[in-house]
């Protein structure tokens, strides 16, 4: 899939200044047992291929995958739904909070920041801290018809385009 007209758009995009991004090589997700897991609730197979584009595309950055003790960041994730409870626990689980973002070490390189249904949001968690240090949030717009194959084109599209703008790279 060529995403290079894509890859223009903007999206929202905020994260920590002081977080030492160049630094990252590696990269890993929470297992199935964690505060984060619990925190959403989606099917196995939405999982599967959230993850499976977000490895693609950060293998593609030059990111390599390793277990969670030697990971440089956890790479979450979270598709908001109409009853903000879920989003609110996600949250919590990934200490987010959106009151601290007026807080000078936040970088927001796009002003209109909204959180809304349908969105997938993606962060990247410091795993000394447990708190995230980089979100990007941008609409899946699936349509009722959609089978699982176009599903598929459309997280990776939406992966793609936030992954990209990681930054110190």
């Amino acid at each position: 899939m060529n995403l290079t007209g894509c890859s223009s758009k903007k999206n929202p995009v905020i994260y920590h200044s002081s977080f030492n991004f160049p630094q990252v090589k590696t990269y890993s997700f929470y297992q199935s047992d964690s505060t984060f897991f619990d925190s959403q609730s989606l099917s196995h197979s939405q999982r599967n291929r959230i993850e499976i584009a977000i490895e693609n595309s950060l293998n593609e950055q030059g990111f390599v995958y390793t277990d969670i003790e030697n990971a440089d960041v956890i790479v979450t994730y979270h598709i908001v739904k109409r009853n903000h409870k879920d989003y609110q626990a996600y949250n919590k689980a990934v200490l987010f909070c959106s009151h601290c973002l007026k807080a000078n070490t936040w970088q927001q390189d796009n002003n209109d920041w909204v959180v809304y249904p349908g969105g997938l949001i993606i962060d990247l968690v410091d795993p000394k801290r447990n708190r995230s240090v980089w979100r990007s949030i941008y609409p899946l717009k699936y349509d009722q018809k959609d089978n699982s194959k176009i599903q598929n084109e459309i997280i990776i599209e939406a992966v793609d385009i936030m992954l990209m703008q990681y930054p110190g790279k």
